[in-house]
């Protein structure tokens, strides 16, 4: 249960858009990015430098981690680096560990459902809330004029497990700025949480992924170049908040590449750590 508190919280935060898509088939959107992380309670501020590339319905994420707050992978992230490529539009996420050459394959969104239906975790929801609004013209950022969207989400989800009961408040507000110039889609301020909250919650909290879907249609099909948000949980009668600032420091098209989304061939399957069921599955066809 805790697990699936931690991911959720920082998945509400940073909803809107997580999916990769690009002008051309022969050519991938690439950007470096920066991004810090800022938990309360927590003495240091964690950091999370990267390189992201996208294609169609994938994204290919290398991520430099230092600090607490910047562990965004299950498998840990040994010497502070992890790889992270996300498919079908953000449903699936595969982590890669170079080091011991190994892979986790996860489905948030299968991974609750089977929980729920097998009796292992119970969920409700309640004050579900997904908001958009326009606050117009953004400033130039690597050159790239830019259009200001903030977007709010909430809800509050009580989890019974193991015959303990919590209810847990989530809210959070994002401020997006999006590059009027570059049609092509790829957000990794989003991704880092492994899923948007639709693909989490789709089949668990249909309220709440109507709500979303509505506010991504309100915002722009393209890229974000700088994102600023604040996450509120509550849970226990404490509070923890987690601001994140987050700004690409490069972007341009490149060559695509072969292999770039697949798992290696020498790399173990392995299972997600205090998770029943079968380690993370066969690696996708090309």
């Amino acid at each position: 249960m805790r697990w699936t508190s931690r991911t959720a919280c920082a998945a509400l935060a940073l909803a809107p858009l997580s999916y990769a898509g690009s002008q051309t088939s022969a050519k991938n959107l690439a950007m470096d990015f920066r991004t810090t992380v800022t938990i309360s309670g927590l003495p240091d501020t964690g950091l999370i430098q990267g390189h992201a590339v996208g294609s169609g319905d994938k994204m290919r994420m290398d991520l430099t981690l230092k600090g607490p707050g910047a562990q965004v992978s299950p498998l840990g992230a040994a010497a502070g680096q992890i790889v992270m490529i996300l498919s079908d539009s953000g449903k699936t996420v595969t982590y890669l560990d170079a080091t011991n050459h190994r892979y986790l394959r996860v489905r948030p969104a299968d991974m609750l459902a089977q929980a729920q239906q097998s009796g292992q975790v119970s969920m409700k929801f309640a004050d579900t809330q997904a908001s958009v609004d326009n606050l117009g013209a953004g400033p130039s950022i690597l050159g790239h004029p830019t259009s200001h969207y903030r977007v709010g989400t909430g809800m509050t989800m009580t989890i019974t497990a193991m015959g303990q009961e919590q209810t847990v408040k989530f809210s959070s507000i994002a401020d997006y700025f999006y590059a009027n110039d570059i049609k092509g889609v790829v957000n990794p301020f989003a991704s880092l949480t492994g899923s948007d909250m639709s693909a989490m919650f789709g089949g668990s909290n249909k309220e709440f992924a109507d709500k979303l879907k509505v506010v991504q249609q309100k915002l722009p099909k393209s890229t974000p170049l700088r994102a600023s948000t604040t996450a509120t949980m509550v849970a226990q009668g404490q509070t923890r908040v987690n601001k994140t600032e987050a700004e690409v420091t490069s972007v341009q098209w490149v060559d695509a590449k072969p292999g770039t989304f697949d798992v290696p061939a020498n790399y173990t399957s392995v299972a997600l750590p205090g998770m029943g069921g079968a380690p993370g599955g066969a690696i996708p066809p090309k």
